[in-house]
């Protein structure tokens, strides 16, 4: 009986272990880098050809960036930067429906669907990009036990591993900034789309 007893809480143990996340110190920082690396090194994987890569260049001070360029927009306050996004009103996509694969920093892929009669705008596209990023940050922390720790009580500057649906890592929504997108097209010719997402 006691024997029982003692697997039965050797197994709970071990499995309220698995599912919780690192969440400070030198371990954390450590996951951390080898995580930016490896989102680095190795992009996420569609099963089609690769299409074109589409920027996203703001006009910017010239004292701050080279060429008065700022090399992304801003996922958090896309609002801020729509004003000098270039080329913000050109069709780059004229395909009626996407799929979009939000992989960053995610541990678990969220995804979503675009229709658009017109096709598809760098401003629909980063408006669309930053509203699927604060429904999954908040669809996150609805489903996560272990809750985003407040800035104010961190004890190093990152964002703590989250384990909701997504496992978001490292990262505020505020850190995130967009760069470019991959268009993608599949043998049954759907368009994936997927990011660069810098931070």
């Amino acid at each position: 009986m006691k024997s029982n007893l003692f697997i039965i809480i050797i197994v709970l143990v071990c499995i309220s272990c698995k599912n919780k996340p690192v969440q400070t110190g030198d371990n954390y920082e450590k996951i951390l880098v080898e995580r930016e690396n490896k989102a680095a090194e190795t992009p996420i994987t569609v099963a089609g050809d690769l299409q074109k890569t589409i920027t996203f260049e703001v006009k910017a001070n010239a004292k701050d960036f080279a060429g008065g360029i700022q090399p992304w927009a801003s996922v958090e306050k896309p609002k801020k930067d729509l004003p000098g996004l270039i080329n913000k009103t050109e069709t780059v996509i004229s395909e009626h429906f996407i799929t979009i694969i939000i992989d960053y920093p995610l541990l678990n892929r969220y995804q979503f669907d675009l229709k658009s009669e017109n096709g598809f705008s760098r401003e629909m596209l980063l408006t669309e990009i930053s509203k699927h990023y604060f429904k999954l940050y908040a669809e996150e922390e609805k489903t996560a036990t272990i809750k985003t720790i407040p800035m104010e009580k961190r004890t190093m500057y990152n964002r703590n591993e989250t384990n909701g649906k997504y496992g978001i890592w490292g990262h505020d929504i505020a850190d995130l900034v967009l760069t470019e997108i991959q268009v993608y097209k599949t043998k049954k010719g759907n368009t994936i789309i997927t990011l660069g997402i810098d931070s």
